[in-house]
């Protein structure tokens, strides 16, 4: 019973609700976006609330098991992230900072203890109720670690998974698909509030006394996800390897904590250096992108690829996205048009002449809807070349 209310105070959290609203709107804004390019959307299903709910209660569940009954964070700090990742999603809703807010708040938290110029902090929490009291500075090291760690496996397991395409211009003015990933999760994380705060305003909230010390239960919200756009690597590709790269960072995370743990005074810039080396990551990750001599542009030579349309003919073949399209049914296609009029030719059957990424050939086919050329699955820039 007492973690069904404490369920019930993460679901009356509004960061999680804005969460939700939010990625509603990157669903809604992704969909349209796609019908404009392609006349209808590559992606119909919401696909970004099914990782948001999928991967927040798994990774919640597995978390609050492991580290619920052992991490605790005080009152402030669960005040200022709540604020910070609200604020966060409603005033920069194309961005999100979940290593930057949970690192930021706990530096914070440590700090106005100990230097004068924060104490309007300390006026300020108490002035509403927020009485200091300690909790363990390693506790915080641990959750940005753990942070770090579900956004290595909310990437590893959606990133790049949806290919869905916006188009840009390269310096020769050349249009290019470049590929954003933009999706977030808020998972229910259960820890312990020490005080009696929360309990002397909600007296519904579950309270533990261990030690001679009360605690409340409470499932906290905790923000994961990255706004990051791929420009010439495979996306899923690229979102495996910084992925593998935070996994690194989280290694060197738990070190940190086995080194705060003996030595207090290096909790502090084991923060910081988290923090650094989550831009780190992303920041080599994006210069190895840049660094691709590939690029998802048009072609003079056939039509290139960069939307597969799922439960299609094109799914089913050996077709990826960057693909270049030479022939179709034998027939050289530069065009949409003729693509299309190509595929006119066999209202049942198709077979293609590929070229891909690493300019290798190779053939494919299919069987297609009976006279509907037009639900082939393949995107393709709706426009010859200027």
């Amino acid at each position: 019973m007492k973690l069904l209310i404490a369920l019930c105070f993460y679901l009356l959290q509004p960061a999680l609700w804005v969460g939700v609203i939010r990625t509603y709107l990157v669903h809604r804004n992704r969909v349209k976006r796609e019908r404009q390019l392609f006349s209808s959307a590559i992606y119909e299903d919401f696909y970004e609330g099914r990782h948001f709910v999928r991967s927040g209660l798994i990774l919640g569940v597995v978390v609050s098991i492991v580290f619920g009954g052992f991490l605790s964070v005080s009152v402030q700090w669960l005040f200022l992230y709540e604020l910070l990742i609200l604020v966060g999603l409603l005033i920069f809703p194309g961005q999100l900072f979940p290593v930057t807010t949970a690192g930021l708040v706990s530096v914070v938290t440590i700090l106005v203890p100990h230097v004068p110029q924060l104490k309007p902090f300390v006026t300020w929490f108490n002035n509403i109720g927020l009485t200091a009291l300690k909790v363990n500075p390693l506790n915080f090291l641990i959750i940005l670690t753990l942070i770090i760690v579900g956004s290595c496996v909310f990437l590893h397991v959606n990133g790049g998974k949806f290919a869905s395409p916006s188009l840009a211009r390269n310096q020769r003015n050349n249009r290019v698909a470049v590929y954003k990933f933009n999706e977030m999760s808020i998972i229910p994380f259960l820890m312990l509030v020490p005080g009696n705060w929360f309990v002397s305003r909600f007296l519904f909230i579950p309270m533990f006394q261990i030690n001679g010390h009360s605690y409340a239960v409470l499932i906290i919200p905790i923000l994961l996800g990255l706004k990051l756009t791929v420009k010439r690597s495979v996306p899923r590709s690229f979102f495996i390897r910084l992925s593998k790269s935070l996994m690194v960072l989280s290694g060197l995370g738990i070190v940190l904590v086995g080194i705060g743990y003996v030595a207090t005074k290096t909790i502090l810039p084991g923060i910081f250096i988290l923090i650094l080396g989550y831009y780190l990551s992303i920041w080599l990750a994006k210069h190895e992108d840049n660094r691709q001599k590939f690029e998802y542009s048009e072609v003079m030579d056939g039509i290139r690829v960069i939307g597969i349309q799922l439960e299609t003919p094109a799914a089913k073949m050996n077709l990826q996205v960057g693909d270049v399209i030479l022939t179709v049914n034998e027939i050289p296609v530069a065009n949409e048009d003729e693509f299309y009029r190509a595929l006119s030719t066999n209202s049942t059957y198709c077979r293609f002449k590929v070229r891909d990424r690493n300019d290798q050939l190779k053939i494919t086919e299919t069987a297609i809807f009976k006279n509907s050329p037009h639900e082939i699955g393949v995107k393709t820039y709706t426009h010859p070349i200027d």
